[in-house]
């Protein structure tokens, strides 16, 4: 009985579903953090209507950016608010219209996008003010290859990063 035991106990450890072992995939690691998640009905509006647009293939992405500590603070304790004490203030939403499909479609839309983003976010580190992201995928994004999605989030993030960049340097140069 105790070596039954024994051998139920070590094919536990062979097949922990929770062990991930980096070596098997080349897949980068990266996180996105509940306190990078853009969660506010008003935060997601603020973003449509004062922000800028990129356009891509599959998606087409929406930001805002403000000056640090100037972006509303969330009521939830520690979200939003512990980041923007850090600096790191960016937050990305995601919105998938019913018109694309059914629940399983956007939720598949929203898996793959955000999966994309998990991947890419470190562009988007240390930067000084705070930057709200809204990615709306269209209904190609269904058919499209994982790469394609990531290549085009880093595409958009990229001239975020861009964006952002010139207009601190412009920031800079008028305050001289």
């Amino acid at each position: 009985m105790a070596m039954l035991r024994a051998e139920r106990s070590e094919s536990a450890r062979i097949r922990n579903a929770n062990a991930v072992d980096g070596s098997v995939s080349d897949t980068p690691r990266g996180s996105f953090p509940k306190t990078a998640h853009l969660l506010k009905h008003s935060d997601f509006q603020r973003v449509y209507q004062q922000g800028r647009r990129h356009f891509s293939g599959n998606m087409t992405v929406f930001y805002l950016r403000t000056q640090a500590g100037a972006a509303p603070e969330s009521n939830k304790a520690g979200a939003p608010k512990a980041l923007r004490a850090r600096g790191d203030g960016v937050r990305i939403g995601f919105t998938v219209s019913k018109a694309l499909g059914g629940s399983v479609e956007r939720n598949r839309m929203r898996r793959r996008t955000r999966e994309a983003v998990r991947h890419s976010l470190r562009m988007l580190e240390g930067m000084s003010g705070t930057v709200d992201v809204v990615i709306n995928p269209k209904k190609s994004l269904l058919l499209a290859e994982f790469s394609q999605i990531s290549l085009e989030i880093e595409r958009a993030f990229r001239v975020i990063r861009q964006n952002y960049d010139s207009a601190v340097r412009n920031a800079k140069q008028g305050a001289r």
